[in-house]
């Protein structure tokens, strides 16, 4: 708490939202965005970004891997309100230049932060633990080298993992297993490891592991701070990349609007990808009210939270690895407004489905491809995914204060903020595509959407006007993190002097002649002697945010406070509705 608070919440949100706006013309003033949105909880209620990831589950699954619920340092919810809310107001404008009614899409920090848990929602609710057995006794990655520099490493496939421990010496380790709970963290946010593997990689430097990682074709990179983030060209970008080349062609015309139409409402989405970035963006725009139609591998979708990412998707099975499957691609697409694709570099090259080849058989098309790492070159010798891009993009820094390490989350935030990021360049395209009538092509990628939610915090940082962090890590207090009741957990957020004024009181504390850490310390005492739920109620009556902080994400859909603002999927699942609401 010692030094002042930063930007947080809607102001935040409001914020995030213009800075999306900006590069288009003629859209201003960001849609309405409220704490909790239609929520069950009184328009009064006090909030706070850490309330809100303690209600949402936002802490219990950024807290799995040490079996306690923690607070992130990053604003998740409130930047990704801002970046829904741009969505919410593109998308508004689109239907505007389409002859079609203007709807007002308001959203919340509350909402924002419960689409982010989408498909852990849908294992928490309907389909259980996906790994059997009982972890093992070392934490996953990242691993230490012998010359002091902390890294991460992927693949996709069993075989590389064997290769690069075996090569290392770690061939007595349980690897099968291993390679299991490595597999399954993008699903579970844990993941724990054999000690042998930890022990194994303090033997060597850095630069002998990278030889070794390459040999065995293993992506590997450090964990970057953000004075290297900072220092480097380029990498600040946090937007999708628009590109309107040719000619102008007649606006393409959807069906005739009827009453209660989403904004875009009549647009039809051809979606190829897979994993988690792809998807989610194409969920976002079926949430926004477009006509997605997914093309599912022969062999089905990856990983079982596709159930969820897919949901409200139409479905057709294409093998694109031949001429035929690819020739209906392009049939469909033909039909269609936007195509979105996630394939690796030069995959469209190779199959003749680049912009230009699509653009030439539909004008007017929208092409969107999201990749790992944009047009760097990372993109050639790394396999773009989420714990690899936070470990470049320094996310550790701003996820943790100073007495923390600086590791990645084990949350997939930029899976989830690149597929924001993704969604929120295919509505600029349409936007602009309704002006000019011209072809666009969108880029977007992982590390733009790492870069999008931490660009608030390397903006202070780089004009050295930081509040609340120090070189862009979060200071915090005994009462900035969660504290232990006689139940549970309770997140209290006294965020100015006359509520940590009013706190004091309420909990009996005379402030008078101790240092503000003292004082702290016996806030947390008290609150320790009574109930999470009780002081909650007592706190949030006195015009301070707390919140019970969720232990467990399958509870959250049952809260009555709650429940409104989710829908079933599959047989027994539930996940957060759209994010946006018309007022």
């Amino acid at each position: 708490m010692g030094m002042g608070r930063s930007r947080t919440g809607p102001q935040l949100a409001v914020d995030a939202c213009a800075r999306r706006l900006r590069p288009l013309s003629g859209l201003a003033d960001p849609p309405p965005i409220s704490w909790f949105g239609p929520a069950g909880f009184p328009a009064s209620r006090p909030g706070s970004e850490a309330s809100v990831q303690a209600l949402c589950g936002l802490m219990e699954v950024h807290g799995r891997d040490r079996s306690t619920p923690r607070r992130l340092g990053l604003e998740v919810a409130s930047v990704a309100a801002g970046l829904l809310a741009a969505q919410g107001r593109m998308a508004a404008a689109v239907a505007g230049l389409r002859d079609r009614p203007v709807p007002v899409m308001e959203t919340s920090v509350l909402q924002a932060g419960l689409v982010l848990l989408s498909h852990y929602f849908v294992v928490a609710t309907g389909l259980g633990d996906a790994v059997p057995g009982p972890p093992l006794p070392a934490p996953g990655p990242p691993f230490l080298s012998a010359d002091g520099h902390w890294f991460e490493i992927e693949t996709l496939d069993a075989e590389p993992w064997k290769a690069f421990w075996t090569h290392l010496g770690a061939a007595g380790a349980d690897l099968g297993r291993a390679w299991t709970l490595f597999r399954w963290r993008y699903e579970r946010a844990a993941c724990t490891l054999p000690p042998e593997l930890h022990e194994v990689t303090r033997r060597y430097p850095l630069a002998e592991l990278a030889r070794a990682a390459a040999a065995a074709e293993v992506s590997l990179t450090p964990l970057r701070g953000y004075p290297e983030v900072l220092a480097e060209p380029g990498t600040e970008a946090a937007h999708p990349v628009l590109h309107s080349p040719g000619e102008a062609s007649p606006r393409p015309h959807g069906r005739e609007p009827v009453p209660g139409d989403l904004p875009l409402a009549g647009i039809k989405v051809v979606e190829a990808t897979s994993r988690i970035q792809g998807p989610f963006a194409g969920m976002l725009l079926r949430m926004l009210g477009a006509e997605v139609l997914r093309i599912q591998p022969p062999e089905g979708d990856y990983g079982r939270a596709a159930l969820c990412l897919h949901r409200g998707k139409d479905a057709v099975r294409l093998d694109l690895s031949g001429p035929a499957g690819r020739a209906d691609l392009v049939e469909l697409v033909t039909g269609a407004e936007v195509f979105l694709h996630n394939w690796r570099p030069g995959k469209a090259a190779e199959w003749d489905l680049e912009f230009d080849d699509l653009a030439a058989r539909r004008p007017g098309l929208v092409y969107a491809n999201t990749s790992g790492w944009g047009d760097r070159p990372e993109a050639r010798r790394l396999v773009g995914t989420d714990f690899l891009v936070q470990a470049y993009a320094g996310l550790g820094h701003g996820l943790h204060p100073e007495d923390e390490p600086a590791f990645p989350s084990r949350m997939i935030l930029c899976d989830l903020f690149g597929g924001m990021v993704a969604a929120e360049g295919i509505v600029a395209g349409l936007y602009r595509r309704e002006q000019d009538g011209r072809a666009c092509e969108v880029r977007s990628s992982l590390l733009a959407g790492a870069m999008a939610l931490q660009a608030h915090v390397l903006d202070d940082l780089a004009r050295g006007k930081e509040v609340g962090r120090r070189d862009g890590r979060p200071v915090w207090g005994l009462l900035d993190r969660p504290v232990a009741t006689t139940d549970g957990a309770l997140m209290v957020s006294a965020d100015d002097d006359e509520r940590f004024e009013l706190l004091c009181r309420l909990c009996d504390v005379d402030p008078a002649g101790a240092s503000r850490a003292v004082t702290e310390r016996r806030i947390v005492d008290r609150l320790a002697e009574g109930m999470a739920a009780d002081w909650e109620e007592k706190l949030v009556e006195a015009g301070i945010a707390a919140a019970v902080v969720c232990g467990d994400l399958a509870t959250i859909p049952a809260d009555p406070r709650l429940s409104a603002l989710f829908e079933p999927v599959g047989e027994r699942g539930l996940a957060p509705r759209s994010p946006w609401s018309a007022p």
